[in-house]
């Protein structure tokens, strides 16, 4: 894609996340991301997780015709959120983990950790929503469920894809728990999120697209083994934080810089708001 400006060659990727099919779902909201990914020219979209609330077969299988609907209009990537996670089939590490996403590799990729590379972007999904094995639970009751967790093997292989990447790659990594302490709720999705903060900025990546905390947000992250954007894209559903207007993020990208842009639901469209962060590049 070239900017009709510039002449300069730009990549854009719609960020969408947690449309929660089930109770919280609103088909205006689902129905105003799906225009704004028709009408305007993407590359790709990017959509972080909980496609179901409770990991319902009928849940599952509606959030698949939205999904089928996006993919009709640019390439997906997708992951797994801890609402489409069946943790009942391993609490605490016992039972059988291999069913925890059974349902969500029937209806929605059978890849929980997709790799997606197209002319000029590479995006590596890594699967965050491990229910209540050991990489997510803590000792608080609160975060049972709720928290996500990553291994260092996880962590090894994004780095070693996003590394294969052709040089001028704009590269993301999607996960589904929020990487950075959401302002409203004050909480971090991953389990040790410092230690996670510090292995991410260390990868060759731009753009570290999230969802789970409900709160637009779109940052630099600055650690001392290096930088990233944060996209935190807010629910298309009922459950945004504090009565926020649903959300969605736009990424767009020249051979010199990448910028996130919140885009929030007003009188039924999905409008540029003045959240921004822009990241350089070079």
């Amino acid at each position: 894609m070239v900017d009709p400006v510039t002449g300069a060659a730009r990549i854009r990727v719609l960020h969408v996340s947690d449309i929660h099919c089930g109770h919280p779902f609103v088909a205006d909201h689902v129905a105003a991301a799906l225009h704004v990914a028709a009408t305007s020219r993407f590359d790709a979209i990017v959509i972080s997780g909980d496609f179901s609330q409770r990991a319902r077969v009928q849940e599952f299988e509606r959030a698949r015709a939205i999904l089928d609907q996006f993919r009709a209009i640019a390439p997906t990537l997708e992951v797994p959120g801890n609402h489409d996670t069946a943790w009942w089939h391993a609490p605490f590490g016992w039972g059988d983990a291999s069913r925890l996403h059974e349902g969500y590799k029937a209806h929605i990729n059978p890849v929980l950790e997709p790799v997606v590379r197209l002319p000029g972007v590479t995006l590596v999904g890594l699967n965050s929503a491990a229910g209540m094995l050991p990489q997510a639970v803590t000792w608080y009751p609160r975060d049972w469920r709720v928290k996500g967790g990553l291994t260092g093997a996880q962590f090894d292989r994004a780095t070693r894809e996003l590394a294969a990447s052709p040089a001028g790659d704009l590269r993301l990594l999607v996960v589904h728990h929020n990487v950075v302490r959401g302002r409203l709720s004050k909480r971090w999705g991953l389990k040790q999120p410092d230690a996670a903060l510090d292995r991410i900025a260390a990868m060759a990546v731009h753009v570290v697209c999230t969802g789970h905390d409900h709160e637009e947000r779109t940052d630099v992250v600055q650690r001392k083994t290096g930088r990233f954007l944060a996209s935190v894209a807010n629910t298309l559903s009922s459950r945004s934080r504090k009565h926020r207007p649903s959300a969605l993020n736009v990424i767009e990208a020249t051979d010199t810089q990448v910028t996130v842009r919140a885009w929030a639901y007003h009188d039924g469209a999905f409008v540029p708001g003045p959240m921004s962060a822009t990241l350089d590049r070079r």
